[in-house]
């Protein structure tokens, strides 16, 4: 949970830093790209922590090291990758967050639609507003997550 904060808070600073300078278009578009494909990495990242953590505190060694290897295997978390993993630990769990939580999977799935088509070298047209509010909706994913998987 700690780490997930962490990771929200230094690409929080960076929203600010680059949405507070006065850039061309073209330079806003960059960042905006740049800032995707990060976005990305904190939800990847975040969700690999968050599952990590709660199989140490309660799954033996064996199930840990499995867990690990399988989380490797996860790349590029999109809504039905996210749905697959959460309901291998809880149906209930799922249901809970597809039902509160909607436009937060929507902007996960076009995050990760966004990085694949910048990865690619295709063009996205996605604006720093638009980012903005996808990474504020990928925020709230993954603070529920927290409470989900690693509750205080």
């Amino acid at each position: 949970r700690a780490e997930v904060a962490r990771r929200k808070q230094r690409l929080t600073s960076l929203f600010k830093t680059i949405d507070g300078t006065d850039l061309s278009g073209e330079l806003i578009s960059h960042y905006s790209r740049y800032l995707c494909i990060l976005t990305s990495g904190f939800v990847e990242q975040s969700v690999k922590e968050l599952v990590t953590e709660y199989c140490r505190k309660r799954s033996s060694e064996p199930i840990q090291r499995y867990v690990g290897s399988q989380l490797k295997k996860l790349r590029n978390i999109d809504s039905e990758k996210l749905k697959q993993l959460i309901e291998s630990f809880s149906v209930e769990w799922w249901r809970e967050i597809s039902e509160k939580y909607p436009d937060q999977l929507e902007s996960i799935g076009s995050i990760a639609t966004v990085r694949n088509n910048v990865s690619h070298g295709g063009d996205t047209g996605i604006t720093m507003s638009t980012m903005l509010r996808y990474f504020n909706d990928a925020c709230i994913l993954m603070d529920k997550l927290s409470e989900v998987f690693d509750p205080e």
